[in-house]
């Protein structure tokens, strides 16, 4: 409903209060809707009658559904004359209107309310609400509807109906998308009012799923707006445009689900939610063709998609059709849903999918919505009457068409379909045939009108016009057919028909005289009754036409009959004869037996239906229609006895799959075919009987599969032996001999009818591959005799055509004509002997006109046609739809020439040769077959030149170097090259089919292009495969010659040469073939190119030379060797001399022992380097040596004496190896001396190693020597020097420091830091030892004045850059004053820094920077002096000025006001410059905070006073008023209670009001809290929000609330999330305390329903799974600020435990075979549940706990463990008996930890309190009031440790509340007051054991014993706890992990020694494991892949200290 009818509805609502109800009014309520009540679906007041308001020219308006709430307003209401009103008419409108305004009382909620009745009224419209849902006060007060019309942020309201009713919402949640739906939304964040009301709000319903509401909208409303409207398309982004059609096809493929791929769809072909078009439906099977998961699916899909091309298009373009074509689209319609439901190439159409289909076909879419739609154009009642007959007969033909087509094939066809039977009822379009009956009753009274107006005197034309008659019509558009409208259109028709009825009288008269007149004639007078049938049905006339009507029932009577005689005449007949039943043609006998009984059938059934229309009310219709309903049945019964014979004479034996085809007749020599053709007619037979609606036998079945099997090709090769068979008559006698050749070719074929290689075997039906082949060989060879023989018949017929004497016959004709007329002749007179000529051209033109229809494919134009080749492919030209358009152009020319024919009648007269082309339609079948056929041959002359063309598509390089390698390769692509040539020329230049010439020499010119192309290519490859070959000889003989020709110098080079020419002799077999080959080639290319190459003969010469040279190689060898023998022994008298000058002078030069004793570095490395080159040296002797052996060996020469080289070589190699030891160790040495000391300080240790290792070197050599000894000293000498380098590191050396250094070593002048090396230092190392006292004082000097300098330097700079942070504060008068904040840091600054002041003093070099000390250790002790001050005149201030401010202890007014002015001017001060160290230098500053400080003192005093009187009486009302103020101090309440608004104090306090929540998050203007915030990050935003306001306990127990309904909704939305997703829940969503809750009461259900089916086993793997699915999950985070990977990681610890657990409670029930839920091992569990309210329930054994929803947070976890489930039971027990729990035991033993574990799975605030001495009764008290109003547990911690009276008084209390608990009492009494007590409370204590440890601890009285059930708590078992605590940290291995780690701490208790700060206890444990899993996230964060050891961190006992 839109916005203005909804004001319209309230205005009239507003007005009818006022509106006198006048007589006029109750007539029409009397005599309109009193007739037809109960004919329409609204009701009125609950009440069940229904209520139709048939007024004609009225509107109905519905001011809103509830009670009474009707408002009836009337057009012209003042014309007509109101009847009179009496007493009970009266009475009862009067009851109504009060009911009236009573319904409007009720909506406006008695306020007025506009607003909210909108609301209402919209929403009782859309649900269809009755007023009872509305009478509840508790809807109008909806905070939901108020808060969206006064909330101004509330932008949105949800109104969703249910089981339970209506509920609004303020967010969207579609958890259930079966409800609908109705959303009002804001345009703009504004407050709605009257005036803004129908601007500001927009008004949506959503219907089974968001994703279809989208699609709806953007379909039917914004894709057609946005982009086909001119305006809003021209003005919108394209790209935008294309956005919308993209998300238009996308949502439509979702709701279609034709997109198998996507994983989150359920595909299901029965799904059809998406298919609201016939377009729909065709486009999900082209979506499922491409998009298919399967191959076999998609082919299926394809086929479909095929199948509904046929009328996809149509539909598409449905609106453009006319009614008529769409009449066409009706039947082809039927035809294709009935194709697609036979099919049986694939899986069948489902069923339900094919009537949905059918529904939108015709009823619910395109037939009924396209018929009104194009009727609903006409104006119906004016418009033209041949104009509308025409129409509105197409349109119920549309109707009925569809209507029977559904309803045959349905309820007939389909369900008598074998192979794929309907199973379903007849489906019967009922609205689309009921919209035919309405069209038909439009018709039916335009036809009265009609008649009316043909009868009726001029006198009356008036009453009868069209204004007047069709006025009861006025508004009512009758094509739109619907219940609604039925009323309104039958109370129209009604009116309609008082107009008329005084017409109606006079013309029956006249009608009756007519039919007098022609009722002699029985078939005139049908004739007349169906012409007038319309005016016959009319009862008046109807009436008057009695006697008539009796005459024409006589007269059918007789016709029936007739019928019957007739029947029974012929029914035993042959059809055809004069006594059977009449024949068709093309039909078998039972087929047209049937056909011919179904006609009579039809005419009978005609005859009943005109007696039923007319006749019906006469006595003699009963005895008529049953003899016609008789007659019907034996009619059927004929029909059954002919399908029952038919069915028992088929015979199975028609066709054997392995018989021959066909044969020669050996009798006449005709051609057989061995498909029998009843075959044929049995097929035909077989599908008209099933069209019939006949179910044909199976058996039958079967043989007409067969037949259709091969029914194709038995029609071919029938149609070739008929052609056999008939060609001589076909031929002219005279051109037979002309033909005989081809003849014989042709009856060749049909005798050699072989298959198979060699043709050893027949032809037969069973295999079709052959089959096809021999038939189309066949057809080829039929088709060429018959081409040759039109041909030739084509030119006799030319020779016999007189075409030219017949025009100039018609010319002489038509002059002739003339000049009989030009006598003086009339042309009138002469009319009928032109015509008598005309007709004998007729007949000679219609001659002519069928010969040339026969030949017309010969004799058109000839169209000359191009065959090319571009591109790479064949082509014609012009293109092939081109000369297609052109032939039937010429084609449609030659059908129209009668149309042009005039004859020799006048202008004027009619043509009569017009008629002539539809006389002859028959032939057009005919010619349009040929020209297919044409053109299938023309497109077989391309693909006869397709092979020709095939080289020019390939890479004719390529392929040949591929494939041709020998020189017969090359021979045999010649031959075969020049063959095909040949071809070519015999290729026809021109191919003439038919008309058609088609030139094909440029396609013949391409294929000799390409044929020369290969040519060239095959020349090319022989000619570079030869000169490969000579190149291979070549470059052989080349490289050998160049080997043969070198001289060998040495044995190496003898024996290389040697070696190559056993190469060159193995290679040369390999080379001499290819001459040969070569050879040949050469002379192939001389053949085929006229030339070949010249280079053989050269290289022949070359290798003859080749020949010479290596028989002459070895003769050459032997004679170098002989020269090389007395080579030998001149080299060797040279070596001699040479040996004798290097031993003389190495003896003289080689160093001695004294060198290395005394030399210095220079000496002795001159000394090394001579050595080397020495050596050098006489390594080259030794290889002239070894040479001259080598060659003596060689050439067999004596062996010479070598001695002195010997003795040389020895005594060379022992003092190079003393000196390479030198040379080592000198190298180590000098590469750390270059070193920059900068650098190298830090890495002294590789000196220390480098002296270290050549320290065990020289000590592990066996025979030392001088050198050794020397470097043993050097190592000596430097070793006692590191030690002493640590003094000249010079860390925090200053530069004179360093100065001092350099002296006091000796270094040279100049020397610096940044140049000093470590050789500088090791030069002077003795000098280092000698003063190492001196630089060790040094150093300490240097280290602690750097020490003083740089802890002043960090004063410097703390003073510089310390800052007071200053926050805003409002006061009492809205003024704000800046206050300092984070007091504790900066005085921490402040004493830590005289703190390192003091230190400073104790050095002993204080003395040099005491000046500047002093003066900051006085500027320090002032600062905090002042800051001590200052905080505390802050803090009173603070608490002070809202007192005093509101003009509180006006006495002390004065004092406060001067002391306030004295803080701001400070403040102001601080503001300007909030440097702390700017606070000493104010003026005065010292008194004036004493002076501030002293008088606010006295301002508190006062205040605290006069507070005394009544701070108990205002603290206690606001505890009452919120109990948790109980649990906090009166300093904390009272800054609490001041600072109800300011979010930071709030913030502060709320940790201690709320077990969970550490902080609150504000809206923006921090007047609402939104969400709740955990100490560890998570956020769980408020479904509603909270209002903060001045009373802090109201808000503050809104928060409590709100909290607990936030959480109790979240669990609702989890479990449901659950159990639709399988428990596969998002973490993320929600909070970890609703988690691990919708965990367990998943768990709960599931076991329950495994142990009632005996699958536990399938629960613990499903369990362990789940396990290793969330130990797997990556909760790493590159963002280390990142708080949601935290809170991720914490959620899945939580759930990691609690599956732990479950894993180990389903272990413990498979183990004990648990078989009912009432076994004790499940009865002990804890078990959580969900029930039907939504509420949670927590049981254990028989004990039923109630689920309080206190937020928790995210604390860590209790491990379950045996100690813990019987803590639990335990405790669950003493509840459930009104008494407390008792867990005792020594420390570390869990007993706290229980306690609170147990009340976070019970969702309850847990108070934990140590007890101490200090403790009194009064206190004890007060906490527990706060327990028993707040519903918390208590959990008195150490409870022994309380004095004994305490305990006493503390006894009687707890008895009490106790009491109250176990009799269910809301109340007890406390401290002397009565107070509420919640039933969810409960009170705990823990006790550590009284004696020797527990210093401090006693025994409990025995009363206080009774009162809590004890329960021991021993130690816990830690292996378990490490396991379970690993596990959840993300250990894989935690078992063998946990176990290891507890065996570590259980030895370390054992083994080590029992120090105090020792730890080994759970405590330290669980410390060391939380620590572990921090080392492994980080391990994962950095991506380090690095097995984690089992073994202990060395930080560990880090963490157990302590």
């Amino acid at each position: 409903m839109t916005f203005d009818e909804l004001s319209a509805t309230r205005q009239i609502h507003q007005e009818e209060q006022a509106l006198e109800i006048k007589g006029a009014i109750l007539l029409e309520f009397r005599e309109y809707i009193s007739p037809t009540i109960k004919q329409t679906p609204h009701k009125l007041c609950g009440d069940d009658r229904e209520l139709t308001l048939p007024f004609s020219r009225q509107r109905v308006l519905l001011a809103g559904r509830h009670c009474g709430s009707i408002t009836l307003g009337r057009e012209n209401a003042d014309s007509a004359t109101p009847p009179p009103v009496t007493h009970s008419e009266s009475k009862r409108l009067t009851l109504t209107r009060m009911r009236i305004a009573q319904g409007q009382k009720i909506m406006a909620g008695g306020t007025g309310d506009v607003r909210k009745l909108f609301i209402f009224t919209t929403t009782q419209n859309y649900f269809g609400l009755v007023s009872e849902s509305w009478d509840q006060p508790l809807l109008y007060n909806s905070p939901e509807i108020n808060n969206f019309l006064d909330d101004g942020n509330q932008m949105l309201l949800r109104v969703q109906r249910s089981d339970v009713g209506i509920s609004f919402s303020n967010v969207i949640d579609f958890a259930d998308t079966k409800d609908k739906v109705l959303v009002f939304f804001k345009l703009r964040p504004e407050v709605i009012t009257d005036q803004n009301l129908h601007k500001n709000i927009l008004v949506s319903s959503m219907l089974e799923s968001p994703i279809n509401s989208l699609y709806q909208a953007v379909r039917q409303v914004f894709a057609p707006m946005l982009l086909k409207d001119q305006e809003w398309s021209r003005n919108l982004d394209p790209k935008l445009q294309n956005l919308l059609s993209e998300l238009e096809a996308g949502l439509g493929i979702v709701l279609r689900r034709s997109d198998t791929n996507l994983s989150k769809l359920k595909f299901k072909e029965d799904d059809t939610r998406g298919i609201l078009t016939p377009s729909d439906e065709f486009q999900f099977w082209i979506e499922r063709a491409h998009r298919g998961s399967k191959q076999i699916s998609k082919e299926r899909a394809s086929y479909f998609k095929e199948l509904f091309e046929t009328i996809a298009r149509e539909f598409y373009n449905l609106d453009g059709l006319s009614l008529l074509e769409v009449v066409d689209l009706v039947e082809t319609t039927r035809d294709v849903v009935d194709d697609v439901w036979r099919q049986t190439e694939h899986d069948h159409y489902p069923e339900s999918r094919m009537l949905h289909l059918l529904d939108i076909i015709g009823t619910s879419g395109s037939f009924g919505r396209f018929v009104q739609k194009k009727l609903g154009t006409l104006n119906l009642w004016e418009d033209p009457y041949y104009l509308v007959k025409e129409n509105m007969k197409a349109g119920i033909s549309i109707c009925e068409q569809w209507v029977t087509a559904c309803s045959h094939l349905t309820g007939q066809v389909w369900q008598h379909y074998v192979p794929h039977l309907w199973k379903n009822e007849k489906y019967f379009p009922e609205t689309l045939d009921k919209l035919g009956k309405r069209l038909e009753e439009v018709l039916a009274l335009r036809t009265i009108h009609e008649k009316l107006l043909y009868f009726s005197p001029a006198s009356d034309e008036k009453i009868i016009c069209l204004a007047r008659v069709f006025e009861p019509f006025t508004g009512l558009n009758p094509v739109q057919y619907n219940p609604y409208t039925e009323p309104l259109w039958k109370a129209a028709v009604s009116q309609y028909e008082k107009i008329i009825a005084p017409v109606e009288q006079k013309i029956a008269g006249k009608l009756k005289n007519y039919i007098s007149e022609i009722q002699d004639s029985p078939q005139q007078l049908l004739q007349a009754f169906l012409k007038y049938k319309e005016l016959v049905k009319r009862p008046t006339v109807s009436k008057e036409l009695m006697l008539e009507r009796e005459t024409l029932l006589a007269r059918l009577m007789d016709s029936v009959k007739d019928f019957r005689l007739d029947f029974e005449n012929r029914c035993h007949g042959i059809p055809g004869d004069a006594s059977g039943p009449l024949s068709g043609k093309n039909l078998s006998e039972v087929v047209n037996n049937i056909v011919w009984v179904r006609q009579l059938e039809l005419k009978v059934d005609d005859t009943i239906k005109i007696a039923e229309a007319l006749l019906s009310d006469l006595s003699g219709f009963r005895s008529f229609h049953r003899s016609a309903e008789d007659l019907l049945d034996q009619f059927k019964l004929y029909e059954q006895e002919q399908f029952d014979d038919w069915s028992r004479d088929i015979q199975s034996g028609f066709i054997e799959a392995n018989s021959q085809i066909m044969e020669l007749d050996p009798n006449d020599g005709s051609l057989k075919v061995h498909y029998s053709d009843r075959l044929v007619i049995l097929l035909r037979e077989v599908r008209q009987l099933s069209a019939f609606g006949f179910v044909i036998p199976a058996k039958i079945q079967q043989v007409a599969n067969i037949a259709q099997k091969f029914c194709k090709q038995a029609i071919i090769l029938k149609q070739v032996a008929h052609f056999y068979n008939s060609i001589d008559q076909q031929m002219i006698q005279s051109q037979r001999p002309m033909m005989l050749q081809s003849a014989l070719a042709f009856e060749q074929i049909i005798k050699n009818s072989k298959a198979g290689r060699g043709g050893k075997s027949q032809v037969t039906w069973d295999n079709p591959k052959e089959l096809e082949g021999y038939i189309q060989k066949l057809q080829n060879a039929a088709e060429r005799l018959a081409t040759e023989n039109r041909r030739l018949r084509k030119w006799h017929i030319t020779f016999c055509e007189k075409q030219q004497r017949w025009k100039d016959g018609l010319q002489e004709l038509r002059t002739g004509l003339a000049s009989v007329e030009a006598q003086g002749f009339q042309a009138s007179d002469m009319h009928a002997w032109k015509q008598h000529w005309n007709h004998q051209l007729y007949k000679a033109l219609e001659h002519q006109y069928q010969m040339g229809l026969e030949a017309l494919n010969e004799n058109l134009p000839e169209i000359n046609i191009d065959l090319t080749y571009k591109q790479g492919r064949l082509q014609f030209k012009p293109p092939f739809e081109e000369i297609r358009a052109k032939y039937y152009r010429e084609m449609k020319r030659f059908i129209s020439i009668p149309n042009q024919f005039k004859g020799v009648g006048d202008a004027g007269d009619e043509s009569i040769f017009s008629i002539m082309i539809d006389r002859n339609a028959s032939g057009f079948l005919t010619i349009f077959s040929k020209a297919e056929d044409l053109f299938r041959r023309l497109s077989a002359v391309l693909h006869q030149h397709k092979e020709w063309i095939v080289i020019g598509q390939v890479d004719m390089e390529a392929l040949v170097e591929k494939h041709l390698s020998t020189v017969h390769d090359w021979e045999k692509n010649f031959k075969a090259l020049k063959i095909k040539g040949k071809e070519v020329e015999r290729l026809p230049s021109t191919v003439k089919v038919d008309c058609l010439n088609i030139n094909c020499n440029p396609v013949k010119t391409v294929i000799d292009d390409l044929i020369q192309k290969l040519f060239d290519v095959l020349v090319l490859s022989l000619k570079k495969s030869i000169q490969a070959h000579l190149h291979e000889i070549d470059t052989f003989v080349t490289e050998a010659m160049a080997v043969l020709t070198i001289m060998p110098q040495s044995v190496e080079e003898i024996g290389n040469a040697n070696l190559q020419y056993s190469k060159l002799q193995e290679r040369k077999p390999e080379i001499l073939p290819l001459f040969q080959e070569a050879e040949d080639k050469n002379r192939l290319l001389r053949t085929v190119a006229g030339g070949g190459l010249e280079t053989i003969s050269n290289l022949k010469a070359k290798w003859d030379k080749f020949e010479l040279m290596m028989e002459s190689h070895q003769l050459m060898i032997k004679d170098q060797i002989e020269v090389m023998k007395g080579n030998v022994k001149s080299r060797l008298q040279i070596y001699y001399q040479e040996l004798e000058k290097f031993k003389a002078r190495w003896d003289q030069l080689k160093p001695g022992d004294d060198v290395i004793e005394t030399g210095q570095q220079n000496t002795l490395d001159k000394s090394a380097k001579s050595i080397k080159e020495k050596k050098i040296e006489f390594d080259d002797l030794e290889v002239i040596r070894k040479k001259l052996v080598d060659d003596c060996h060689h050439f067999g020469l004596e062996e010479p004496n070598f001695s002195l080289a010997y003795s040389i070589s020895k005594d060379i190699e022992s003092c190079a190896q003393i000196w390479a030891l030198y040379e080592e160790f000198q190298q180590g040495f000098q590469e750390m001396a270059n070193e920059d000391w900068i650098t190298f300080r830090t890495k002294t240790y590789l000196f220390e190693e480098f002296l270290m290792n050549w320290h065990d070197r020289l000590r592990k050599v066996e025979e030392h020597s001088v050198m050794t000894v020397k470097l043993q000293s050097e190592v000596d000498k430097y070793k006692i020097a590191v030690p002493i380098l640590k003094y000249v590191r010079g860390e925090h050396l200053s530069p004179d420091h360093w100065l001092d250094l350099f002296r006091l070593l000796g270094l040279p002048k100049g020397t610096s830091l940044d140049k000093l090396l470590f050789g500088d230092l090791l030069r002077v190392a003795a000098t280092i030892v000698a003063k190492a006292s001196d630089l060790k004082d040094l150093n300490s000097r240097a280290q602690g004045e750097v020490t003083i300098r740089e802890a002043l330097r960090e004063l410097d700079l703390w003073g510089v850059g310390a800052v007071f942070t200053l926050v805003d504060y409002e006061d009492s008068q809205s003024r704000t004053i800046k206050l300092i904040k984070d007091w504790k840091d900066i005085v921490n600054q402040v004493g830590d820094n005289r703190c390192l002041l003091q230190s400073l003093k104790d050095s002993p070099y204080y003395k040099g920077f005491e000046d500047k000390v002093s003066i900051w250790e006085r500027k320090l002790a002032e600062l905090d002096e002042y800051l001590q001050n200052l905080n505390h005149i802050q803090r009173k201030w603070v608490y002070l000025e809202p007192i005093f401010g509101r003009g509180a202890l006006p006495k002390e007014q004065m004092r406060f006001n001067r002391v306030d002015e004295d803080f701001r001017s400070i403040m102001t001060d601080i503001k300007k410059d909030n440097r702390v160290t700017t606070l000493t230098t104010h003026a005065g500053i010292r008194n004036s905070l004493l002076t501030i400080l002293d008088q606010l003192q006295r301002c508190q005093k006062s205040l605290n006073e006069f507070l005394e009187a009544w701070f108990f009486k205002k603290i206690f009302e606001k505890r009452s008023a919120f109990p948790r103020f109980y649990f906090i101090g009166d300093d904390d309440l009272l800054e609490i209670l001041g600072q109800s608004t300011n979010p930071s104090v709030i913030q502060s306090h709320l940790k201690k009001l709320f077990a969970g929540i550490n902080s609150v998050c504000f809206d923006e203007e921090s007047k609402h809290i939104t969400a709740m915030k955990s100490l560890e990050g998570e956020v769980v935003p408020f479904k509603n929000k909270v209002l903060l306001s001045n009373n802090v306990e109201t808000w503050l127990n809104d928060l409590a609330l709100e909290m607990k309904q936030t959480l109790k909704e979240l669990l609702t939305e989890c479990v449901t999330a659950g159990r639709s997703s399988q428990g596969a829940i998002d973490p993320s969503f929600f909070p970890s305390q609703i988690l691990c809750l919708a965990e367990q009461i998943k768990f709960t259900e599931d076991v329950e329903n495994a142990i009632k089916d005996h699958s536990l086993h399938q629960i613990e793997t499903q369990l362990v799974n789940k396990l290793e699915h969330y130990t797997n999950i990556d909760t790493s985070s590159e963002d280390p600020g990142n708080t949601e990977s935290g809170i991720l990681e914490l959620k899945l610890k939580a759930l990691i435990l609690d599956i732990i657990h479950n894993i180990d409670v389903v272990k413990q029930l498979n183990q004990v075979q648990v078989h009912t839920t009432e076994d004790w091992a499940w009865k002990k569990q804890v078990r959580f549940y969900m029930k039907s309210d939504h509420t949670c329930y927590v049981q254990m054994v028989d004990s039923e706990l109630q689920y309080t929803y206190e937020y928790q947070g995210n604390a860590p976890k209790l491990v379950y463990t045996p100690l813990t489930d019987k803590c639990y039971l335990t405790l669950t027990q003493a509840m459930k008996m009104g008494l407390g729990g008792n867990p005792y035991g020594p420390a570390g033993t869990g007993k706290t930890e229980s306690v609170k574990a147990l009340g976070g799975l019970l969702g309850r605030q847990v108070l934990v309190f140590n007890c101490d001495e200090g403790i009194d009764v009064k206190s004890m008290g007060r906490i527990f009031v706060g327990l028993v109003k707040c519903g918390a547990w208590g959990c008195f911690d150490e409870f022994n440790r309380l004095e004994e009276s305490v305990l006493s008084a503390v006894s009687m209390q707890i008895q009490t509340i106790q009491d109250a608990l176990k009799n269910h009492r809301t109340v007890c009494e406390l401290l002397g007051k009565e107070v509420e007590i919640n039933s969810n409370s409960g009170i705990f204590i823990t006790m550590n054991p009284a004696g020797k440890g527990y210093g401090g601890r006693q025994k409990l009285p025995d009363n206080l014993k009774q009162l809590f059930r004890p329960v021991a708590m021993s130690r816990p078992d830690n292996e378990l706890i490490a396991e379970v605590i690993l596990y959840s940290e993300g250990f894989k291995d935690a078992k063998v992990l946990g176990r290891k780690l507890v065996a570590i701490f259980n030895l370390s208790r054992e083994l080590l020694t029992p120090q105090q700060h020792y730890d080994w206890g759970l405590r330290a444990l669980k410390t060391v494991l939380r620590g572990s899993g921090n080392l492994l996230r980080q391990l994962k964060k950095t991506s380090v892949k690095q097995k984690v050891s089992y073994y202990p961190h060395p930080l560990m006992f880090a963490f157990m200290k302590g």
